[in-house]
């Protein structure tokens, strides 16, 4: 298979790279991670061949085509990856989420386009969601992601995508992920820092639906081996838990009752789930990764490489 994944050197592109085939020719773009060669070469896996590009330059797909006029397949996971930052700087984030598409797109072709939309494109629904509901997200990183879904269409009708996968993504967490994130701020202050004080922005309620790093890398590898046509669905773990309930749970893993304080408010405020089954019914996948397993193996990982 001749492969591009764009974004490769963030969190789930390093997770994903360490496990495709060593019988696929990868190009795996990166734009400010000076570290990512040295990571690459690290696999072992000398078909991985980073490139380093600015997708947001309109110049990027004639240096993507130096590499190949066209591909098997793309994993497509450029982006801002902050929704709050969408809100203080929207501007960055269309240029991030969607121009960047824009220039991979517009003159390459591709058989299968796997595309990490976001869970988020349901910004203003509560309740049970799926890709039949309508939407219309007023977060800026919602409306971003929601537009590039719609050029991916545009692109396919106009043949140069022959197979596209939209994954409405709900998020992932383990090796590799941002200090900022707030599994990885809860595995270092309760497993190491053995710190039972957190504080949620927020009235703690909102939901949030996220899967072992793991379980995203086996969906992923699922979806390029499918003969299934593609199609838009939902992803994520099917076991959404309020913030509250996380911080508490994750404290209890580690062996500590979490004392939780409140303060101020989130601009992605989630009250929707997915009751989308595609996921399971058309490609045999469901996440195995349960949160009290997952946190535990994120923990090790991070203890390995502090040590």
């Amino acid at each position: 298979m001749n492969l591009l994944v764009t974004g490769a050197s963030g969190f789930i592109g390093r997770n994903l790279i360490r496990a495709l085939s060593a019988d696929w020719n990868v190009t795996a773009t990166y734009c400010r991670s000076d570290s990512f060669p040295e990571f690459v070469e690290r696999t072992g896996n000398r078909h991985i061949h980073p490139l380093r590009i600015d997708l947001a330059q309109p110049g990027a797909a004639d240096l993507l085509q130096s590499s190949s006029k066209s591909f098997d397949a793309c994993v497509f996971l450029a982006a801002n990856g902050d929704p709050a930052r969408s809100v203080a700087d929207p501007a960055f984030d269309l240029v991030s989420n969607t121009l960047s598409l824009l220039h991979v797109v517009e003159k390459l072709k591709f058989r299968r386009f796997l595309y990490f939309s976001s869970g988020a494109v349901y910004d203003g629904l509560t309740g049970a969601v799926s890709p039949e509901r309508a939407v219309a997200p007023l977060l800026p990183y919602a409306i971003s992601k929601f537009a590039s879904e719609r050029y991916l269409a545009h692109f396919q009708r106009n043949l140069a995508i022959d197979d596209l996968f939209i994954l409405r993504f709900f998020g992932a967490y383990g090796p590799f992920e941002p200090e900022r994130k707030i599994y990885n701020r809860l595995v270092r202050q309760f497993a190491f820092e053995r710190n039972p004080r957190f504080t949620i922005r927020g009235n703690g309620r909102n939901l949030i639906d996220a899967m072992y790093i793991d379980d995203a890398v086996r969906a992923i590898l699922a979806l390029l081996s499918t003969s299934s046509r593609g199609c838009t669905f939902d992803c994520g773990s099917g076991a959404p838990v309020s913030l509250t309930t996380l911080v508490e749970t994750a404290a209890d893993v580690f062996g500590l009752k979490a004392e939780i304080d409140y303060t101020g408010a989130v601009p992605e405020y989630i009250e929707f789930y997915s009751v989308d089954s595609t996921m399971r019914s058309q490609y045999h996948f469901t996440s195995s990764v349960d949160l009290g397993e997952g946190l535990r193996k994120f923990a090790e990982f991070l203890r390995s490489r502090a040590g």
